[in-house]
């Protein structure tokens, strides 16, 4: 039986270690502050918006919301221009996705790097890849954070990585390389999906797609980090299928649960050490 990686758990305990270095911070005249940038009107992202704004609040993070329900890029691209450059921000993150009338690209170009918290931009990918410092994308972030606060070895083991998004796939990608870890990478609709599936010792999966690893797709002792989030009848399932997989695997995330809680916390965990490293 699978140990079960608890995300619930394990973002409690980061929040409440960060809620300790954020009162260190303010004793030193320095309160750490978290500009959230969402444009247009969609109802998912203004809720997820509040959320980080509550969970930064209970932590003693300063957090902003700047909401354009209309815009131009230029408009967007000048808001962040603005935060960016104000010294007492420490960090900026725009809600994605934006309007498909504002370019994605030049707005999140926009954010400085040492101010870049959600570790989106191209310029993060960039330092991912070469080794460099800069704040991994949450999605990242929640992934390895599991693993160390479940004492699970991830150096000497070989990656495969389903799914290559933008925000966890590839910058995944890019951090292993970069730390010399052996990782493959594959696209959910490879025919011969089964056969890289099973090479993992640890299996990263992001596709969207209910249950597309099934416990024949895994290596026996394999480590199963699922961040799929597929909504059915108010229900939201996994892209893998939890209940047979954990019969396989040695540790699993269970979707909800899992990798989902630790994302917001390390998003704040970043903006925290923005903060630290602006002194």
């Amino acid at each position: 039986m699978a140990v079960i990686l608890d995300g619930k758990r394990a973002s409690a305990e980061l929040l409440q270690e960060l809620k300790g270095r954020v009162e260190k911070l303010k004793e030193r005249g320095v309160t750490p502050s978290l500009a959230l940038v969402l444009v247009g009107m969609d109802e998912g992202s203004r809720r997820y918006v509040k959320m980080k704004a509550r969970r930064c609040k209970k932590v003693g993070v300063e957090a902003t919301v700047h909401h354009l329900p209309e815009a131009t890029t230029e408009e967007v691209v000048s808001l962040v221009e603005k935060l960016g450059g104000d010294p007492s921000i420490h960090g900026v993150m725009v809600q994605l996705p934006l309007p498909e009338d504002i370019d994605e690209d030049e707005v999140l170009a926009a954010i400085p790097p040492e101010k870049d918290v959600d570790g989106l931009t191209n310029e993060t990918l960039g330092r991912l890849l070469r080794g460099e410092k800069c704040y991994p994308p949450a999605g990242v972030g929640a992934i390895l954070e599991l693993l160390e606060r479940y004492g699970i070895e991830y150096v000497d083991r070989h990656w495969v990585i389903v799914g290559l998004s933008d925000i966890v796939g590839k910058p995944l990608a890019a951090l292993l390389m970069s730390r010399g870890i052996p990782v493959t990478c594959v696209r959910s609709d490879h025919p011969k999906l089964s056969d890289y599936t099973r090479m993992g010792d640890v299996l990263v999966v992001d596709v969207g797609r209910k249950w597309a690893v099934g416990s024949e797709m895994v290596k026996p002792g394999a480590v199963v980090i699922d961040n799929g989030n597929n909504y059915e009848d108010d229900k939201v399932y996994g892209d893998v299928d939890f209940e047979a997989v954990k019969e396989v695997a040695s540790a699993i995330t269970p979707v909800p649960g899992g990798v989902g809680p630790m994302l917001i916390a390390n998003l704040i965990k970043n903006t925290v050490e923005a903060a630290e490293n602006s002194i």
